[in-house]
């Protein structure tokens, strides 16, 4: 009886680094991991800011490397879910600035993984291109360095600004980050810290009200933060309530008394 041989899989899209010059050599392993990993959130629909990682089932991998090139064959486990999200990108990419502005908020789920395919194209000097195993005489789409810069300046607000949370987390082994829990806001809100002294007074304060004082990226129309580095953070200390009440009632506050009505009066002296 014969050798049963297991079928290769088919790749579900393929990543090539084009431009002059470029061979297998000349893309370091630290460009492949970063393109493989903003492809991975493109094609599983991750939002990095409210999804911490890609789930198990909808991961890809690299499958095979075409010799001679800078070709890498990808397979997906969600392999349709994939082409739809990454045409979607497409699209996204393509768009006009109008069209990017009234779509915002599908444009800033792609922005990060736009700003590391636009940072290694510009690394290396070439475009980074996708293409479907079944279209593959022309790309998807390609991505080139000054994308990133070119889709955020369309939708990104920056400045200073103090944002009300209750630390969740704080530390990070690499990078310094604080979870906030924002009132008002559905999901919590991850922000870079800028040095592990800061991280540390955060841990300390666990579960706690702060005033986090830092510079926030603010999406352009609906102002969500898109991003928030803590550089300082302080605890106010709030008086007794009576105490303060009964201060304004003796700076000359307690003259509402005097008056039935007092809505009915500030409507009649604003008409």
């Amino acid at each position: 009886m014969g050798k049963l041989i297991k079928k290769k899989p088919e790749a579900t899209f393929e990543i090539r680094f084009d431009g002059p010059g470029i061979e297998p050599g000349k893309v370091t392993p630290r460009a492949l991991y970063d393109v493989l990993a903003a492809l991975q959130d493109i094609a599983s629909g991750r939002d990095p800011w409210d999804m911490p990682q890609v789930p198990p089932e909808k991961t890809i991998g690299l499958l095979d490397v075409k010799r001679g090139s800078a070709r890498y064959m990808c397979l997906s486990h969600a392999p349709k879910e994939a082409v739809k999200n990454l045409a979607r990108a497409a699209v996204l990419l393509t768009a006009t600035v109008a069209q990017i502005e009234a779509r915002s908020e599908e444009v800033v789920s792609i922005l990060s993984a736009l700003q590391s395919l636009s940072h290694v194209a510009k690394s290396l000097n070439c475009e980074v291109q996708v293409r479907l195993m079944r279209r593959q005489s022309e790309p998807l789409f390609v991505v080139q360095q000054g994308d990133y810069e070119r889709v955020s300046k369309q939708l990104l607000i920056s400045g200073e600004t103090t944002v009300w949370g209750q630390v969740l987390r704080a530390g990070g082994a690499t990078e310094m980050k604080c979870f906030l829990r924002v009132k008002g806001r559905r999901k919590g809100l991850y922000c870079r810290v800028q040095n592990r002294e800061l991280v540390r007074r955060l841990g300390e304060h666990l579960y706690e009200e702060i005033a986090a004082q830092g510079t926030a990226v603010w999406l352009h129309g609906s102002w969500r933060i898109y991003s928030f580095t803590i550089n300082d953070f302080s605890q106010p200390t709030l008086g007794d309530p009576l105490e303060t009440i009964q201060k304004l009632r003796t700076a000359g506050l307690d003259a509402w008394d005097d008056i039935e009505d007092p809505e009915a009066c500030i409507r009649e002296s604003s008409t």
